[in-house]
């Protein structure tokens, strides 16, 4: 048989690979904890208050990669996968660059010029996320990544320059994750304007939550389903039945870019 006569047409179904990112506090664990049969790797101490599956709290970078090799190599029933947090994941690899290139700051490793963010990169990709790719191949999971916010500087084609929520990350880190997660969800508290033009949170008991899964000029996120812009109740059903009624729809899959106009109920902070 041809190479030509291999080829295939139709969906593939694969379980969502989802960067979620929002403020401490927000509820980015308690929302990973909704997914289907959970198992959490914590690479920093926030979770004690949830009763889910869980490694011991990992605290070097060479046990973090035994976690992921135990979940794609021995036998469970678990369907996906919660990396809490990919910020603190990251601060193991940077101190190892910085470790190995005799350095205390990971700016000056190497020489400088970027050569230590690209070293910190280069171990995420062809180690951690060549370890993701086998977890959901190889075991059929899902894919969770949590991480912090941040405000982040974006220089436009135009010369200009915007502020916008991002995850705290690495920018090139945050690029490349990015791209590979089918779903970039950022969560917040949800805010109104007061009389002054200052920024309240809505709701009791902390606030209400929301999220978002298309991009704006001030928020990173963007999604592979076709899912609208605009917010979402912030929980695991809201993301699944707003992916199914995509589905159903038959919504062209759009990458949702952080250069569309502001959706209702935005903020910038």
């Amino acid at each position: 048989m041809s190479l030509l006569e291999r080829i295939t047409t139709g969906v593939k179904p694969r379980p969502p690979r989802i960067l979620v990112y929002g403020p401490a506090g927000v509820g980015k664990s308690s929302w990973a904890a909704q997914a289907p049969s959970p198992v959490f790797i914590p690479v920093e101490d926030g979770i004690d208050h949830l009763s889910v599956p869980r490694f011991d709290h990992v605290t070097d970078y060479a046990k973090f990669v035994e976690c992921l090799k135990a979940v794609r190599d021995e036998q469970h029933d678990f369907q996906t996968l919660v990396i809490d947090s990919l910020t603190a994941l990251q601060n193991l690899v940077t101190d190892g660059v910085c470790k190995a290139a005799g350095v205390k700051f990971l700016e000056t490793a190497y020489g400088g010029y970027n050569r230590g963010q690209s070293a910190a990169l280069t171990q995420m990709r062809k180690e951690v996320y060549t370890l993701l790719d086998e977890i959901r191949a190889r075991r059929n999971m899902a894919i969770v990544q949590i991480a912090h916010d941040h405000i982040e500087n974006v220089k436009r084609a135009d010369g200009t320059t915007d502020r916008r929520l991002a995850p705290r990350l690495i920018p090139g880190i945050c690029d490349w994750v990015s791209e590979w997660n089918d779903i970039v969800i950022s969560a917040d508290f949800r805010t109104i304007e007061d009389a002054n033009g200052n920024r309240m949170i809505v709701g009791k008991n902390g606030g209400e939550r929301e999220m978002y899964a298309v991009g704006t000029i001030h928020r990173l996120a963007k999604n592979r389903y076709g899912i609208p812009a605009g917010a979402l109740p912030f929980t695991w059903d809201a993301i699944r039945e707003a992916i199914a009624r995509a589905k159903a729809s038959d919504a062209p899959a759009q990458e949702a870019s952080a250069t569309q106009p502001a959706a209702t109920g935005d903020i910038e902070k």
